[in-house]
This record gives structure tokens, C-alpha cells and sequence, in this order.
């Protein structure tokens, strides 16, 4: 059941409104999920900036409809709402908001704390913090909207993690070892996703992939490729390209370049959450 609210982390709907400099902020104690609110507001003509943020999801979701672990009052469960005059390279969105989440994390954790794992995790400690899920609507070739949903594991132990997650799963509490501002990270992430990502370029120029490569957390990494038409492929992750592949070189192999599938890493099982 969908339960709007009015407040968040203390903040009146209005405060939250001046807050952000924006009129369209939708606060629910319990949704489904924010990002097909937001899909649903979007479809209406809602505008862009619109930013839909929850206490609790009960359908919260990632990259191939895995699960998303939101209990209420633990994490930051927001969804964005832009509308792009182009969308080039849709790869680059979740890497790019991926990397403005991060950047949020780090000015409240400290230096490079959290990493980015291709193409859409946030990492702490080699557990997992976080993820982006990116959704685009498209008239032909041009984007209607998209939707960037961010999901970050804020307040918790491990004890406070279903069974499964102890082991992969991490807060930025236990990560930075003191109580993080929900409201503080909400924040910094509108704030770095919106300048990152409110007209996504078609490649990453140099300083952002400087920025990329102090945050990956993959690279020089044993994994494996899984691609739903192909067999695992074991190999090294060398870095991200400039148009947001991933450059991976298979074991005795040749550099290739990764734009679907993901990505398995042998200390990190990634269970549906």
C-alpha cells in the first residue's frame, strides 16, 4: 500500500521544497518503488527536477528486476526525474549518477570511501552500499524522460540484514563508523546527480575519467563476464572507455570492451537485493 508523508528526516514537505529549489518533491512513508512513481509522474507531464523519495519501498528493484532490500527508515530510497534534450549513450547514465553518489558519500565519509562497480553498484569496504537503476522513456530517437533511482544503504548493522546480504551487504554507518545524515546525503546526491546527468554526454572527457578511475572500485580485479547469450568469460577488468564500456581482458585473450552483462567478482556474490 502507497502511504503519502509529509515529512522526511524531520523536514516539512515545504522545507524540503526550499530546500531543493524546486516545487515537485513527492515524500511517501511506503511505496512500491520510487522510480515507477516516478515513471507514473513523468508519463503525467511531471517536470524535470521532480524527485520522488520514500521512507520504505515494498517493490524496490534494480538492473534485471533483482530485489532491493528497503526496510523503513534505513536507507535513502530517492528517484530523480530529468528530461534530456538528448540521450546519446544511455550507458553512461548509471555510471555517471553512480559516480555523483559516490562523490556525495566520500564528502561525508571521507576520501574515495565508496567505489563504483561497473555498471551500477556503490561499494564500501567491499560490501556493497548502494545502486543506481536508470529508466528512459523514448519517442523514436528522442528521450521523453528518464528516471535515475539511487538506493543507499544508510543505517544498520550487519545483524539488521536479511541472512543472505551479512556477507555482501554494508551501511555507510558501519562503513564510516558513525551515523550518516540521510537528509545530508540526499543533498549532496540531487546535487551531483543533477549536475552530472541533466544533459548525459556522449563520452566521459578526461577529468571525469580521472574522477571515475579514483573511484573504480573493479579495476585490476579477477572477475567474470556474464552475458545471456554467451559463457562466463574469466578475466582481469582494466578500466572504463570513454563511452562507458567496460575493458576487460579475458584470460589469454585479447582487451575487449563490455557494454551488457554483468559482472561477477569472486569476494562479492551478488544475491538478489
Amino acid at each position: 500500500m502507497t502511504r503519502k508523508a509529509s515529512t522526511w528526516e524531520g523536514e516539512s514537505l515545504k522545507a524540503l521544497q526550499q530546500r531543493w529549489d524546486r516545487a515537485d518533491v513527492h515524500l511517501y512513508s511506503r511505496v512500491d518503488s520510487t522510480n515507477a512513481r516516478a515513471l507514473e509522474l513523468a508519463a503525467a507531464g511531471a517536470p524535470a527536477g521532480t524527485i520522488v523519495l520514500a521512507d520504505e519501498q515494498t517493490a524496490g528493484r534494480g538492473i534485471e528486476s533483482r530485489r532491493w532490500h528497503s526496510p523503513r527508515g534505513a536507507g535513502l530510497y530517492l528517484s530523480l526525474l530529468l528530461r534530456p534534450r538528448e540521450l546519446a549513450n544511455p550507458l553512461l547514465v548509471p555510471l555517471l549518477a553512480g559516480l555523483g553518489a559516490a562523490r556525495a558519500a566520500d564528502e561525508l565519509i571521507g576520501a574515495s570511501a565508496v567505489g563504483v562497480k561497473w555498471p551500477n553498484d556503490l561499494i564500501a569496504a567491499d560490501r556493497k552500499a548502494g545502486g543506481v537503476l536508470s529508466e528512459a522513456s523514448w519517442a523514436g530517437s528522442e528521450p521523453n524522460h528518464l528516471v535515475i533511482g539511487i538506493g543507499v544503504n544508510v543505517h544498520g548493522t550487519a545483524r539488521d540484514f536479511p541472512p543472505a546480504l551479512r556477507d555482501v551487504a554494508i551501511s555507510l554507518d558501519t562503513a564510516a563508523g558513525r551515523s550518516i545524515s540521510r537528509l545530508e546525503l540526499a543533498d549532496l546526491i540531487v546535487r551531483e546527480v543533477e549536475n552530472r546527468c541533466v544533459d548525459p554526454p556522449v563520452t566521459l572527457d578526461r577529468e571525469t575519467l580521472r574522477e571515475f578511475d579514483n573511484h573504480d572500485w573493479l579495476r585490476d580485479r579477477r572477475c567474470s563476464v556474464v552475458s545471456e547469450d554467451e559463457e562466463p568469460r574469466q578475466g582481469i577488468a582494466v578500466g572504463i572507455a570513454p563511452d562507458g564500456a567496460l575493458l576487460f581482458r579475458p584470460d589469454g585473450g585479447a582487451l575487449a570492451r563490455v557494454t551488457t552483462g554483468r559482472v561477477v567478482v569472486p569476494e562479492l556474490p551478488t544475491p538478489d537485493f
